[in-house]
């Protein structure tokens, strides 16, 4: 079954009326006619056939309740909040068309739209969303993750482990993908052999923190050669320690300074450009493990980046 949309989030935040005009936090920015805006789509049931660990479906709330607080500097610009799509029990393809269409739909008014995941299975909602709306533009896929993603669908059907295989065989000519941080001890040969097959772009852990601009050139470059870009964030990309309330808290993991600077050159050279990132995400985070609420935290200061980038 899947559930309808909800739009209820209380915004109401922090007040520093003794400081002025200039004492903004985020939650000063909601307004429906935000050029830019949130989508929620909590969902669980594809960490769940990933046979991952649930509570993916409790982010949207989290990382709105991380963001209403942060302090904004002296912007004007307005955010809208579209609520959350949620996803019931296991009807994840009816949630994916869902996020798909209502993203179409919304695209029509609003910029750029960051969707706040559920797990990774969210990204297929959100490419699907940004094919409907752009059925003639080559999109290129930039994701920021530990894994690959490119799992074959298996017995339970998509999961979050095969967006980027189910983005290949929906688009299999414009497939474009670059694939930044990814662990070898957790993608196995089957899953490396298929991205080299397929053309996909990587750069491991190992690279980036070994050096913080090995990516500079491949994500210009991706971007260079489409119309549109799509960003899409699986925080367990970073270390345990900076992100614990994760499916799969990665060992090692890139350095949340490294990846902040990687969402900035996207942005950066996407805008430069003349490239428009329509759609951006982040998923993965799962509260109930995020005890400290680092991890809703850092999402939410990576949220803020996009949202108030142009």
């Amino acid at each position: 079954m899947q559930g309808k949309r909800n739009i209820a989030f209380d915004w109401l935040g922090r007040e520093d009326p003794e400081d002025g005009p200039l004492a903004k936090r985020f939650h000063h920015l909601i307004d429906p006619k935000g050029t830019h805006a949130i989508l929620g789509f909590a969902c669980d049931a594809g960490i769940t056939r990933n046979k991952g660990r649930s509570g993916a479906g409790y982010a949207p709330e989290a990382i709105r309740k991380a963001l209403k607080n942060l302090a904004v500097g002296e912007t004007n610009r307005a955010i809208a909040d579209l609520g959350d799509i949620p996803v019931v029990d296991d009807a994840l393809e009816a949630g994916q068309t869902l996020l798909a269409i209502t993203l179409d739909k919304e695209l029509r008014s609003h910029k750029r739209i960051l969707v706040l995941g559920g797990g990774h299975e969210t990204a297929f909602g959100s490419f699907s969303g940004l094919r409907l709306h752009y059925p003639e533009k080559r999109i290129g896929i930039i994701n920021l993750d530990a894994h690959l993603d490119l799992r074959a669908p298996g017995a339970a059907g998509a999961s979050s482990g095969t967006p980027f295989y189910q983005m290949r065989e929906s688009d299999p000519i414009n497939f474009d993908y670059l694939c930044l941080g990814i662990a070898e001890e957790s993608n196995t040969a089957a899953l490396l052999q298929r991205a080299r097959d397929w053309g996909v772009k990587t750069i491991t852990d190992h690279e980036l923190i070994a050096n913080p601009n090995i990516a500079d050139t491949a994500i210009q470059n991706l971007i260079g050669r489409n119309d549109i870009i799509y960003l899409t964030i699986d925080l367990d990309v970073m270390p345990h320690y900076q992100m614990p309330g994760v499916s799969a808290p990665a060992a090692r993991g890139v350095s949340f300074s490294t990846i902040e600077r990687l969402v900035d050159v996207c942005l950066s050279a996407s805008a430069a450009a003349g490239k428009p990132m329509p759609v951006a995400d982040i998923v993965e985070l799962s509260p109930p493990f995020d005890k400290d609420g680092t991890s809703a935290t850092t999402a939410a200061f990576l949220a803020r980046k996009i949202l108030l980038a142009d």
